[in-house]
């Protein structure tokens, strides 16, 4: 019994395999790197340069007071706050309103375009011909864009052509009615007018739409306050301008948006003016109506005078109560009746001091009299007379000098009430008054702060300070941003290897067909003789007497492995040649096997054995209508001679064909027949060559499979797919069939293998002479 040793891949025959089915397909990589690269370049001639237009801003950051309650007053809508407000402006710069602007003042709407042969150039700037909207339709909305052609430029009249409104005639500076309203063309003498131009008017809302989609805002350092603002176009002039004009009215629409708020600022501040102003002119009325009816101008003043007031008082009080003492003390004094000295230099009354001093010397003059005269002497009695009457002087100024200080200190009594009566209101007065002016301070601190605003709020309307500061204008990158040359041309050389690789990865990764004998080896452990080498149809498919062909040599060296395959004996030796399947070129390797056995020394006998669907006699150059095997296997009277037929290419090979295709081939081949004519004729060859049927499509060949000391097994490079080769195991494994080899035939030259073009070494083979252009794509 055959044993299958199944053989583990060998990694590095795999790797060499991929590789060697890759460069097979050598010619399909060249010729789709040929055309990628050619569309490549074809792209890159004729495709429109895109290039990327920048400009930069850079705002100011505002310094806000945030614990100032009036901080949005203070910056008056100058700078921004802070990163997030950056952002916000990004939006803006991108607005629709402002790219409206951008459109109307560019004339973006209207595009003009040179003719030419396979493409046409955009203008911009320099166009001898320019166009301007003057109105649109009332089904505006519905109106995107429509192109016309300008030719036939004689003098001021031109005509205008359009796909769906055919041609019709026109004059410069004349308002025409065209399908979405109201145009006026102008002509630029300074440009001379070529044979046509092409103009499209779009919608300025679709003009907008794409400017929406087409610039680009981007921070590159929000902390920076740096905005960039690029766009990517064709003409660089163009896009530069329309740059610069969303730069501009963008700044404009910041010097609109800071007019206003300061218009709004100075309506507010007008308006609050008007309140402050009645409300400090109502704190000034309660004040002055609080000093009216106190009496009052300063009341810090009036309150320290009123203290010096008691102070001063009450010290001329106590000097009036001194007084009064002393005039009490002079009063008692007066009184009494005895002629003594009376006390002066009191600090009393000038007028009671001299009195009291002509009474005191008088009365000293008397004494003095007295010790030299007595009480009658003229003289002491007129001077005692004298005495008398001072002294009622001085009672009397006495009495004087009490009422005038008795009057003093009432009046100084009265003063003092009425200053304390003062200060004790002062407290309270002191309250309501600082109430009254803290209102009168707070009202007048905002009307001035109000007035400064104002003041502020009028200059900033007056100067014109742009809200965003263009550090870099509009500029363009020398380096077009599309196409790449330097990434398509590379890419496509790439993507030319790239499909074919997947294509064909996609078509080995499901290709289970076999090829060569290593996808043999793979899968089975049973041996391969030989590779037959693929024919063509004009090609002679059988082999001839000294015969140096490809095909040829493959069956001698087929000849010379069978030598290790077949046993040792005396008799024919018995080879039966079978595959999975129809078409895998079985009949062929039998009718070329017996070919090449036959020979002077040893005839070859081959049995059409396939009864279902006989091919034998396909190569066959002069078929003869005999009987064959069938008509022996029914007919025990049919003699084995009358079926035997010479080959005309070999007189050393004998065929018995198949015969009559009979209703029940099976029941033939398994009535004992079969083997009593392979034993008859194994004493007459010595070789024996069965063209058995197909092993998965019926099973007749194992009805006469014991009758084979060898089983050739052909299957078809190309054709024949690997579970067949599985299916060869398994009859093996099963002991159905004994002694097997494989046969690979059809094989192409450039799959490589054993029999790997035989005519190589030895000189003998067909020299074709081909073209290049077949050599390549030869398969």
């Amino acid at each position: 019994m055959q044993q299958i040793e199944f053989q583990t891949k060998d990694e590095k025959l795999n790797i060499r395999k991929t590789v060697s089915q890759y460069l097979y397909k050598w010619p399909w990589f060249i010729a789709s790197i040929l055309v990628f690269v050619t569309g490549a370049y074809i792209y890159l001639r004729y495709s429109v340069p895109q290039y990327q237009s920048k400009t930069t801003l850079k705002f100011d950051k505002k310094q806000n007071d945030l614990s100032s309650a009036l901080a949005d007053l203070d910056n008056l809508g100058i700078g921004l706050g802070n990163a997030d407000e950056l952002k916000s402006e990004a939006a803006v710069v991108n607005s629709r309103p402002i790219l409206m602007q951008v459109v109307q003042n560019l004339n973006l709407n209207v595009e003009y375009y040179n003719s030419g042969e396979i493409k046409d150039s955009q203008l911009f700037g320099n166009a001898p011909i320019t166009a301007k909207i003057v109105t649109y339709n009332k089904d505006n909305k519905k109106f995107v864009s429509s192109q016309y052609t300008v030719t036939g430029v004689k003098g001021d009249e031109f005509i205008l052509k359009s796909e769906k409104k055919g041609s019709f005639k026109g004059k410069f500076n004349i308002p025409l009615q065209l399908d979405f309203g109201t145009v006026v063309l102008q002509r630029n003498p300074v440009l001379a007018f070529k044979s046509e131009y092409k103009i499209i008017f779009w919608n300025p809302i679709e003009k907008v739409k794409r400017l929406e989609k087409k610039i680009q805002v981007n921070l590159p350092d929000e902390k920076a306050m740096l905005m960039d603002i690029s766009l990517i176009g064709s003409l660089p002039e163009k896009s530069e301008a329309i740059l610069n004009e969303v730069t501009k009215q963008y700044n404009l629409d910041g010097q609109k948006d800071k007019n206003l708020q300061a218009e709004n600022t100075q309506k507010f501040i007008d308006k609050r003016l008007e309140v402050i102003t009645k409300d400090l002119s109502g704190v000034e009325n309660q004040k002055e109506d609080f000093q009216n009816r106190n009496r009052i101008v300063d009341l810090q003043a009036q309150a320290e005078l009123a203290l010096q007031n008691t102070s001063e008082n009450t010290k001329t009080l106590l000097l009036q109560q001194t007084q009064l003492d002393l005039l009490n003390s002079l009063t008692a004094e007066a009184s009494k009746s005895n002629n003594q000295l009376m006390p002066s230099n009191l600090g009393l009354n000038p007028s009671l001091e001299q009195s009291i001093s002509q009474y005191n010397q008088l009365l000293i003059t008397r004494n003095k009299t007295l010790k030299q005269a007595t009480n009658e002497n003229p003289a002491v009695i007129e001077m005692n007379r004298e005495i008398a009457s001072l002294k009622d002087v001085i009672r009397d100024n006495i009495r004087e000098q009490k009422e005038t200080v008795q009057a003093g200190i009432s009046q100084l009594q009265n003063q003092i009430t009425t200053s304390n009566n003062v200060i004790e209101k002062v407290p309270g007065q002191s309250k309501v008054y600082r109430g009254i002016e803290r209102q009168q301070n707070l009202k007048e601190q905002l009307f001035l702060f109000l007035l400064q605003k104002r003041e502020e709020n009028a200059i900033n309307l007056s100067v014109d300070v742009p809200k965003a500061k263009i550090v870099n204008p509009a500029f363009t990158e020398d380096t077009p941003v599309s196409p790449k040359r330097g990434i398509i041309l590379p890419g496509a050389f790439f993507l030319g290897l790239l499909i074919p690789f997947a294509i064909f990865y996609l078509l080995f990764g499901f290709d289970d067909k076999i090829y060569t004998r290593d996808d043999i080896k793979e899968r089975s452990g049973l041996g391969v003789l030989v590779d037959i080498p693929s024919l063509k149809d004009k090609e002679n498919h059988l082999v001839q007497k000294n015969d140096f062909s490809e095909l040829a040599e493959a069956f001698r060296v087929l000849v010379s492995n069978l030598k290790f395959v077949l046993p040792v004996k005396d008799s024919a030796k018995v080879i039966m040649v079978t595959s999975s399947v129809k078409g895998e070129g079985k009949t062929l390797v039998s009718v070329n096997l017996a070919l090449t056995l036959a020979n002077k020394n040893g005839r070859a006998l081959l049995i059409g054995s396939d009864i279902r669907n006989p091919q034998i006699q396909r190569y066959d150059s002069e078929p003869t209508k005999r009987k064959g095997l069938t008509e022996y296997l029914y007919d025990d009277s049919v003699d084995v001679d009358d079926l035997i037929h010479t080959s005309t290419t070999n007189p050393a090979c004998d065929v018995i064909y198949a015969g009559t295709i009979p209703p029940n081939p099976q029941e033939l081949l398994s009535n004992g027949r079969y083997q009593k004519l392979i034993s008859e004729m194994s004493s007459q060859y010595a070789y024996i060559i069965i063209d058995s049927a197909p092993l998965m499509l019926v099973s007749d060949t194992l009805s006469i499979a014991d009758a084979a000391d060898a089983t050739l097994y052909v299957v078809r490079s190309g054709i024949s797919r690997n579970i067949l080769v599985d299916f060869a195991n398994d009859q093996v494994k099963e002991s159905k069939l004994t002694n097997v080899s494989f046969i690979i035939n059809d094989v192409s030259k450039r799959a490589g293998g054993y029999g790997y073009n035989y005519s190589y070494g030895y000189g003998y083979g067909q020299n074709d002479k081909k073209s290049w252009w077949k050599k390549m794509f030869k398969s």
